[in-house]
């Protein structure tokens, strides 16, 4: 970056530094190792024999809740991707730019990804079966928004338990979203800033974002892809 400012010298009228992509990945801790999950499962009146039966079940149910959120939102329900090698943004931003949406879910998609989960497997030492991690492909849901304050971003759910979540943010578009409200004009080129009226007050309000309330933030999110959560 030094040998790039050198070089460009006096074209170069400010410096901004923070964030471009966030990412926040969470899961329920007690869930993601056996006996965690098989003590949740006793609690459930689930036997580990019965866990895949049951996970299916809820898998079906996880995304029923936001077929019908969708369908809610933006009059469309889920829509299938048929491989992850699929650009999804790219998807979601031709879908925004065809509904006009400017607030609110842009809408919500589904593809088939690397997850992992559990099965049941007999054990003869505890002469029943237990749960045992394993690596599978399962249905992941995404539900892309235009966020008010964060602008374009997505929220992604594996559907099969136990439920891992990642919400994606771009902080770019935070940036833009705050100068704007502040009337500070600036040229937004894809995810790079070409000019800012004012850069230290775009520094300003960077150095303020450090200051976020991300766990308030993230369970507000959270409910959009996982409706039926308790």
């Amino acid at each position: 970056m030094s040998n790039l400012i050198t070089r460009l010298g006096k074209s170069i009228t400010g410096i901004i530094h923070g964030f471009d992509r966030i990412v926040f990945k969470g899961y329920l801790r007690r869930l993601m190792y056996p006996e965690g999950a098989e003590s949740f499962l006793r609690k459930q009146g689930v036997l580990n024999k019965d866990f895949k039966s049951w996970a299916i079940h809820q898998t079906k149910q996880v995304v029923a809740d936001l077929e019908r959120l969708a369908q809610q939102q933006t009059q469309r329900g889920i829509s299938p991707i048929a491989s992850s090698d699929e650009e999804k943004e790219k998807i979601a931003r031709k879908q925004q730019q065809k509904s006009g949406v400017e607030q609110g879910m842009i809408g919500a998609w589904s593809c088939v990804e690397a997850g992992q989960s559990f099965r049941a497997q007999f054990s003869s030492k505890q002469a029943y079966p237990e749960l045992v991690w394993k690596q599978l492909r399962c249905k992941h849901l995404y539900v892309y928004l235009a966020h008010t304050d964060h602008g374009f971003m997505h929220l992604r759910l594996q559907t099969w338990f136990p439920y891992q979540i990642q919400i994606c943010m771009n902080g770019r578009e935070w940036l833009a979203r705050q100068l704007k409200h502040a009337g500070i004009g600036f040229v937004l080129q894809g995810n790079k800033f070409l000019h800012i009226d004012h850069p230290d007050r775009a520094q300003e309000f960077l150095n303020r974002q450090l200051d976020s309330q991300w766990p308030q933030l993230l369970d507000r999110l959270v409910p959009m892809i996982f409706p039926g959560r308790e």
